[in-house]
């Protein structure tokens, strides 16, 4: 039976590359730690499965990037890997803070629904309809509710100036 200390060892040494080096793939720990590809990869997953660590939908080339809470805004560093649109998508949802489903082009409302380490869905009821936004992940809760309101108070003005 392999010694359990070596195991809890070679995990706490993944723990320390990604929390010095950022979200990271297999490949790079593997290299980091010396451990051999396969093996890395069975210890990421224990990881994750523990909560030690958490597994990003983003992809580098086939590998998934893994990071400790708290390190989601560091998955800003690998936005290169994206297709074009999910960049575009990314840009606009960055520059904006906040976006409106139905007002985005049907490739940015896909391309939405894809990065989700970074687009995170708010739903909103209206005038008893229920609206999908997007939000930026580092938007938080209060931000998000005074853009939103903001935005439908802003929709609701521009329909009194029409009228009048």
């Amino acid at each position: 039976m392999p010694d359990m200390n070596k195991l809890l060892a070679e995990k706490e040494k993944i723990i320390a590359v990604i929390r010095s080096s950022g979200p990271s793939y297999p490949g790079r720990i593997a290299r980091a730690t010396g451990l051999p590809p396969l093996f890395a990869s069975a210890f990421l997953s224990e990881l994750v499965a523990e909560k030690k660590l958490k597994l990003s939908n983003m992809k580098v080339g086939s590998s998934p990037l893994y990071f400790i809470d708290g390190q989601e805004k560091i998955l800003e560093n690998f936005v290169e890997y994206l297709n074009n649109r999910e960049k575009e998508a990314f840009k606009l949802l960055k520059e904006s803070q906040i976006l409106e489903d139905e007002k985005q082009e049907p490739v940015i409302r896909v391309a939405l629904r894809n990065i989700k380490d970074f687009a995170l869905p708010v739903t909103v009821k209206v005038d008893g309809e229920t609206k999908l936004f997007w939000k930026y992940l580092s938007l938080s809760q209060e931000e998000t509710k005074k853009k939103i309101e903001d935005h439908i108070i802003g929709k609701e003005k521009k329909k009194i100036d029409k009228k009048e």
